[in-house]
């Protein structure tokens, strides 16, 4: 199989998608190396800066490897990673990937004011009216995260409840169809929490006979396009079932150091 030429606008994205499709049908146990940088830019129908900058996109989150003076290969253990980090997949996506039939609860889709910290984190004045999602993930019928979303109301409009009923699955598609904006990245931190102290959570799992047990918990703030603010998340996942798994880069200095000597004088 060889990728087809690319005929549309917004070339990075299309290369990549193709690029991707093309690697997904290769058989990487037989070779796992890609054609040189101008057969696949002949291949794709694009210039060689344009796919340079796609092959160093997808060098920097481990998909493929340079190796100097034998070309670029695929990294095999990229497709072995179920959920990564890095790129971010629906939660539908990643339990499915994990081997488990997913299922969506959603707890209530209401207008709240925005706390002092979300509204920080939108970036938008505090008692804002922000749209509130809170859904259950099961991972057939294991509850396997809990997501909390925040959308800013002045950003996408009032609330469209018929909207919101044909995206149940993803705010993500809500917020698309209101503005017409996608959300193409998020900033993460990290923490853990215990579910006593999460108490829509603790009172569902002893609600179906769970225990308490600590929640990997992502804060994460949502971008479009344009780099705003449109989306806050607090998302409580169980990492026994999601198991997150990420290909990092190292950048390491293994030259000697050369320590100064104190001389007495």
């Amino acid at each position: 199989m060889q990728p087809g030429k690319i005929q549309k606008n917004n070339l990075k994205t299309l290369v990549r998608e193709e690029l991707e499709n093309y690697i997904h049908h290769l058989d990487l146990a037989a070779s796992n190396k890609l054609p040189r940088e101008e057969t696949l830019a002949k291949m794709l129908g694009v210039s060689r800066i344009t796919l340079r900058s796609v092959l160093d996109d997808m060098a920097a989150e481990g998909i493929i490897f340079r190796q100097q003076g034998r070309g670029t290969f695929v990294n095999p253990v990229f497709f072995e990673i179920n959920v990564s980090f890095n790129p971010v997949m629906h939660f539908s996506d990643m339990i499915r990937n994990s081997g488990y039939e997913p299922h969506t609860e959603i707890i209530y889709q209401r207008e709240e004011t925005a706390e002092d910290e979300i509204a920080r984190k939108l970036k938008i004045p505090q008692k804002s009216p922000v749209l509130v999602c809170a859904r259950f993930f099961y991972a057939d019928d294991n509850i396997c995260a809990m997501t909390t979303d925040y959308v800013p109301e002045e950003k996408t409009g009032p609330i469209d409840l018929t909207l919101l009923k044909e995206c149940s699955d993803s705010i993500f598609y809500y917020i698309y169809k209101k503005t017409g904006h996608k959300i193409v990245c998020d900033k993460v931190e990290l923490d853990v929490a215990d579910s006593r102290e999460v108490s829509l959570l603790h009172k569902h799992l002893i609600n179906h006979g769970r225990k308490d047990k600590p929640y990997l918990l992502l804060n994460g703030v949502n971008y479009t396009e344009d780099n705003e603010e449109i989306l806050y998340s607090r998302e409580y996942v169980d990492t026994s079932i999601l198991k997150f798994s990420q290909i990092r880069k190292r950048s390491i200095s293994y030259e000697e150091k050369k320590r100064g000597r104190n001389k007495r004088t």
